[in-house]
């Protein structure tokens, strides 16, 4: 009888470990935090907070494009659209950051990043809150496209503010 308690109670335990589901679609695969792609955009984003994301050049493909809400970019002009946020705001950081690192069953490797993200303005002293979404395109060891989500009304308004007391100082 014990050996028959002993048999049921194993067979239970193994099957329960044993509770995976494997999906082979194209777009299903495996994600993890600790990768070398994932610490590249962690990375990355302690550049950008820094106002240093030229550190990107060294990852970034010479023909890779950027995109934030659906706008292009090259890489000159993601680089120095993310750092012009260094000019407009002190004390930029990543709230709370989510950052991994999916290689799908179709062999496409993508870095997703959200996070909340904060900055005090430079002009007004005001503290901007907003929350972001990007994800990040590998192939091989570069970064061949970025898209990023975020609500940039904010933003632009700053910049705005920016251009009018440089237009100020320079008259």
């Amino acid at each position: 009888m014990k050996k028959v308690l002993f048999f049921c109670l194993a067979a239970i335990f193994i099957s329960c470990q044993n509770n995976q589901i494997t999906d082979n679609s194209d777009w299903a695969g495996c994600s993890t935090q600790n990768d070398e792609k994932t610490k590249i955009v962690e990375k990355l984003a302690k550049g950008y907070e820094r106002g240093e994301f030229e550190i990107a050049r060294e990852y970034f493909s010479s023909d890779s494009k950027h995109m934030v809400n659906m706008q292009v970019f090259n890489v000159e002009q993601i680089i120095e659209g993310y750092n012009f946020h260094s000019v407009l705001y002190d004390k930029i950081q990543h709230i709370d950051p989510v950052v991994h690192t999916t290689k799908y069953n179709n062999d496409s490797i993508f870095t997703n990043q959200w996070a909340n993200w904060s900055g005090i303005s430079k002009i007004t002293g005001e503290e901007l809150k907003l929350t972001f979404h990007c994800w990040w395109k590998w192939e091989g060891d570069k970064i061949t496209q970025t898209q990023c989500y975020f609500e940039t009304a904010d933003l632009q308004r700053e910049a705005a503010l920016y251009a009018e007391t440089q237009n100020a100082k320079s008259q």
